[in-house]
């Protein structure tokens, strides 16, 4: 039952985080690039444990889930390491594509009965 209700409140949890996304963050729309050579892409799960918030990185993966909203939209981008939460003002990749990304790490607190249900997720700045 415990185990129920975390559960439960995660899926709310994201819900809430990713629509408070929308209606408070800008995102950077400054057009296509391509990736030089001396750029490190990052592994999702090492952005996730370095917590370096408003830190400029670069990341490969494929597109999972697509999320629409009104002005802006969400997915999800996988790179075999972890997945993270993507937020954008241009068009939907295609899912199962994969892609490069130059984008602005953020983080939303989310505190729900003494526990942090917060996530990581990515402002897309280019598509590279």
């Amino acid at each position: 039952m415990k185990q129920e209700l975390i559960q439960m409140l995660q899926v709310g949890t994201f819900t809430l985080m990713v629509g408070g996304l929308f209606s408070c963050t800008q995102v950077n729309n400054s057009g296509m690039g391509i990736l030089s050579s001396n750029v490190s892409v990052s592994n999702i799960s090492e952005v996730k444990q370095q917590s370096q918030v408003n830190s400029t990185v670069y990341l490969k993966g494929d597109v999972g889930k697509l999320i629409p909203f009104l002005e802006k939209r969400a997915y999800e981008l996988k790179d075999g390491t972890d997945t993270i939460t993507v937020v954008t003002k241009d068009p939907f990749p295609k899912q199962k594509q994969e892609i490069v990304i130059q984008g602005k790490v953020l983080y939303k607190s989310v505190p729900a009965g003494g526990q942090e249900f917060g996530e990581f997720y990515i402002e897309e700045q280019k598509r590279l």
